[in-house]
């Protein structure tokens, strides 16, 4: 979720409003890109084939299967 410069706060994929942006409703990613750290914000608000928000298809059990292995 990112601050626009409307004043909304908007997911980094998707665009959807999440109000006022609270980091419990986003999944953030850090990237690097062009030298500097880029830290992406996507949404865990549920919708129509998107039931755990962008994050949920950027963070799905293919994603995250060594992680959730090494959990188990």
């Amino acid at each position: 979720m990112s601050l626009r410069s409307d004043g909304t706060y908007r997911c980094d994929h998707c665009g959807t409003d999440v109000g006022n942006g609270a980091v419990t409703e986003a999944a953030i990613v850090s990237d690097i890109e062009g030298g500097g750290v880029r830290v992406l914000h996507f949404c865990r608000r549920p919708r129509r084939g998107a039931p755990n928000g962008c994050a949920g298809h950027l963070l799905g059990r293919a994603a995250l299967a060594d992680y959730l292995k090494e959990q188990s």
